[in-house]
């Protein structure tokens, strides 16, 4: 017999052998849950098995298999063993107590029942156990569906997707560069953030889909039954848009943006597992085209993807057999043809000679972290370098690129004292090379630690100037000593006007800034003749040296190729 109850989350198997108790315990508590009835063990055991109960009322008493043995048994059953089981009972002695607990009963309700204090017990039990289950499959900041609950219920919709050939879409959302917002304002403001982002998404979803968070800022949303990639895309686009309204808490604006990845059941994947790969890789190849959009996976992408994952373990590797190198290109005085400076230049040696390029290894090496290490390495070796130059009676202010990975991390600045300190290199010959990008990133930060560096006398250089988010404000804002004339505008600026126009207003910004000027990229006399009439006077390019190893940067140096100012 079975009563359909109010609260359908919790299931109660009474398990009783006298009909009028069964039912008069049921109507006590038959808002409580749904409630099933069994008369015996073996009917017991074979109810729970369709069920799953949550709590079981388990008289001790009955003919055949006794209270005790249906514990065991229940106990003894992987798929039952999490139910609770109260006894109810007549047989009130302590031994009995006692045993019940020892067969993993939680608790002993003694009969003849008093009903409302029975109810109490049995409510009191299911709201700890509800809170329990709450405890272990949602997420406790945003009351989300966890990554157990979202692999249980995307098993269930593949079963169902199987049967009925309907399609499964799963889709990954992350929001873009959300760590900014926690490091400027705080956890506690990106917290209240994260709550509000799972309330636009339950509300744009429908009453069938999960939308899960596993997480950071990364949330899953599992769309079942889908009929059309067309109504997928839609669904994306929609919940880009509801992202990017912007979000008012705490008298604070707010502006977020997410990119997403989208798999399909059963068309690019065949189970729970792939359909989360595929998803995080469509996600990561949103990211790479721009953000703040969404893309389906392909096998263009599962290719991509596995070969991101063995150069990152190849990466790993490299940092533990020392196969990264330091390359020194010459910064040039080009009136005098004299060596004012070198640019430290990261290298990967593979294992038959051949040297990997940078754009191949570097965006992954940030995507990943993995730029922290390597950056760090690159700083210490060059500070030697240049120290070792300095001794040999040739001294060398040495540039090292910093990634926005490497500058907002938080050891950073502690990190560049050490490797001075242990490199004996004085500050003032080092020379550390940022894009117009961290600039604008987190201002107060980078604002700050400038001015430790500068106040220990490291030059700052910007790298690639013009070419992003340039901006006279951070030029007055930020302590800079040097501007780097991107090689993308000095590659075409005998052809093409705007580029040497460019590169003229460039110029004249820097003289009334009074900020040192370098061009990148000087491969013909042409071009070197043209800088030095606007006024730039540094150069860095294959005209003068190529990028080459220390000991032939310092073989350069002694062989008089190339002298120092």
């Amino acid at each position: 017999m079975r009563s359909k109850g109010i609260n359908v989350e919790s299931v109660i198997l009474i398990v009783e052998d006298q009909t009028t108790d069964a039912l008069a315990l049921s109507e006590a508590i038959r808002d409580l849950g749904d409630v099933h009835i069994a008369n015996d063990g073996p009917s017991a055991l074979a109810l729970a098995r369709q069920c799953k109960p949550d709590l079981v009322l388990l008289d001790i008493e009955m003919s055949g298999m006794n209270g005790f043995a249906v514990c065991k048994a229940l106990k003894a059953d992987p798929k039952l063993c999490d139910a609770a089981v109260i006894f109810v009972t007549s047989h009130a002695q302590t031994d009995n107590e006692l045993r019940a607990l020892e067969y993993g009963g939680i608790h002993f309700i003694s009969k003849p029942l008093n009903f409302p204090l029975a109810r109490a017990h049995i409510k009191a039990h299911l709201a700890l156990r509800s809170a329990a289950k709450k405890l272990a499959n949602h997420d406790g900041l945003t009351g989300l569906p966890n990554r157990t609950l979202l692999q249980d219920r995307t098993d269930q919709a593949l079963q169902k997707a199987r049967r009925s050939e309907v399609r499964v879409a799963m889709l990954l959302l992350d929001l873009d560069n959300f760590k900014s917002i926690n490091d400027s304002v705080g956890h506690s403001t990106g917290d209240a953030l994260l709550k509000e982002v799972a309330v636009r998404l339950v509300q744009a979803a429908r009453a069938l889909d999960t939308v899960s968070r596993q997480g950071g800022d990364e949330f899953i949303i599992l769309l079942p039954e889908v009929s059309s990639f067309e109504l997928v895309g839609n669904f994306a686009e929609r919940i880009l848009e509801t992202i990017a309204e912007p979000f008012v808490l705490q008298g604070g604006r707010y502006e977020l943006n997410a990119s997403i990845g989208i798999s399909l059941f059963p068309d690019d994947s065949e189970d729970v597992e792939s359909l989360y790969r595929h998803a995080d890789a469509a996600m990561y190849q949103a990211k790479l085209d721009g953000r703040n959009r969404f893309r389906f996976f392909s096998a263009d992408i599962e290719n991509s993807t596995r070969g991101r994952h063995l150069l990152e373990q190849h990466m790993r590797s490299a940092l533990g057999e020392g196969a990264f190198e330091v390359f020194y290109q010459a910064k040039v005085l080009a009136k005098d043809a004299v060596v004012v400076g070198m640019e430290a230049l990261i290298r990967w040696r593979n294992k038959d000679g051949s040297l990997i390029s940078p754009p191949e290894f570097i965006p992954l090496a940030e995507a990943t972290g993995l730029i922290i290490p390597i950056g760090k390495y690159v700083l210490r070796q060059a500070c030697l370098d240049a120290q070792m130059l300095i001794e040999q009676g040739m001294p060398v202010v040495v540039s090292v690129n910093i990634s926005a990975v490497q500058f907002l991390e938080e050891s950073f600045l502690q990190m560049v004292q050490d490797i001075l300190l242990e490199s004996r290199l004085l500050p003032k010959f080092l020379e550390l090379e940022i894009t117009e990008g961290v600039l604008a990133r987190d201002v107060r930060n980078t604002q700050n630690v400038l001015l430790a560096l500068r106040k220990q006398g490291i030059r700052i250089a910007i790298d690639d100037f013009g070419t992003g988010y340039s901006s006279l404000a951070y030029l007055k804002r930020f302590p800079v000593d040097v501007l780097k004339i991107d090689q993308s505008f000095v590659r075409d600026m005998l052809v093409d006007k705007s580029d040497a126009a460019i590169i003229e207003a460039i110029i004249k910004l820097s003289q009334a800034l009074d900020l040192e000027l370098v061009a990148e990229g000087v491969e013909t006399q042409e071009q070197a003749d043209a800088l030095q009439r606007y006024g730039c006077q540094i150069m860095q390019g294959y005209l003068y040296a190529r990028p080459v190893p220390f000991n032939q940067f310092c073989a350069l140096l002694d062989s008089g190729g190339m002298k120092i100012i």
